[in-house]
């Protein structure tokens, strides 16, 4: 690759997205190669801007609960093949994230609430309430590089899920 092509690449894999509208912001999901890394073959998101409200930046899935708890069941199978899964929706309820996270190998995954920030086609209308939508967090724009989900660990919830992963503004809760 000629340098000048290098050079290119690099400029194109720092563009940020941005903002047309104070009022609208960019979901999208962009992805770079880490600067951070000695691993040629990682990629990280990009973190949007700034939020205009001053509310965190979610990564994650629109997710119904039903959802998070049969990928536990699956995830706690796929870890503990040899175990009986106790028969008691409390346990499953209580540990499925814990499981996902184990089987998926992820640093960050929990449950929060987001603002819906443009379209919500792809958010099953189950997940949404009062215009707040339930997420499978899997980063923060507040967390460190090191902790971004890797391009698989996302498309494997994706193709589960079936609908893409985005940026959400996160509801404060109190």
């Amino acid at each position: 690759m000629s340098s000048t092509a290098s050079q290119l690449e690099q400029s194109l894999g720092r563009l940020q997205i941005s903002e047309s509208d104070s009022q609208k912001t960019s979901t999208a999901v962009q992805w770079v190669r880490s600067e951070y890394s000695s691993d040629v073959s990682q990629y990280v998101l990009v973190k949007p801007p700034w939020a205009p409200c001053g509310n965190r930046w979610l990564f994650g899935f629109p997710i119904v609960k039903k959802e998070l708890w049969n990928m536990g069941t699956i995830a706690f199978r796929q870890i503990w093949p040899d175990k009986t899964l106790p028969d008691n929706n409390a346990y499953i309820a209580m540990n499925s994230l814990t499981f996902l996270q184990v089987y998926l190998g992820l640093d960050v995954c929990t449950m929060a609430y987001g603002k819906v920030v443009e379209d919500s086609e792809n958010i099953p209308a189950e997940c949404v309430t009062s215009g707040e939508v339930l997420l499978l967090v899997l980063w923060r724009d507040t967390e460190r590089e090191a902790a971004c989900p890797t391009q698989s660990q996302v498309h494997s919830l994706e193709t589960k899920l079936k609908r893409p992963p985005g940026w959400w503004v996160e509801v404060p809760q109190f």
